[in-house]
């Protein structure tokens, strides 16, 4: 007759990517970037996880759809609710913001997946490093 080994309630589960990073299933799309923002820590080819039942905070990136196309933008609600561009920092107005109807926004950017085989971020790319001779 053989006993469970007590070392059994030890064992720790698998890491699930699904759960760690999913919140609402049904509402949550991957999205592929075609562009790299590297101030937002997004390379290009990065996969985007889009929950479209979050609602964004001040400062989220969203995933809205502007003159028909899906774009990336920050979405800030100080001093006034706008729409931020992520690549030069201006004001941008959207359908929705001025009238009060449902704004274009297709949902909230929760997860940016890099390559990191490809590169890395530089914070200073005037600045190298010289290898010591």
């Amino acid at each position: 007759m053989a006993f469970a080994s007590p070392a059994k309630v030890y064992v720790e589960r698998g890491i699930s990517l699904d759960a760690e990073l999913i919140s609402h299933p049904s509402a949550t799309y991957y999205v592929r970037s075609d562009v790299a923002i590297l101030r937002a820590g997004i390379k290009q080819g990065a996969l985007l996880v889009v929950d479209s039942a979050v609602n964004p905070c001040d400062g989220s990136i969203v995933l809205c759809s502007i003159d028909g196309q899906f774009v990336m933008r920050y979405y800030r609600m100080f001093p006034d609710l706008h729409l931020e561009n992520m690549e030069t920092g201006r004001k941008e107005k959207a359908r929705g913001l001025d009238d009060g109807s449902a704004l274009d926004v297709f949902g909230v950017v929760t997860y940016i997946i890099n390559d990191a085989r490809t590169g890395e971020f530089d914070d200073n790319p005037a600045i190298s490093f010289i290898k010591p001779t």
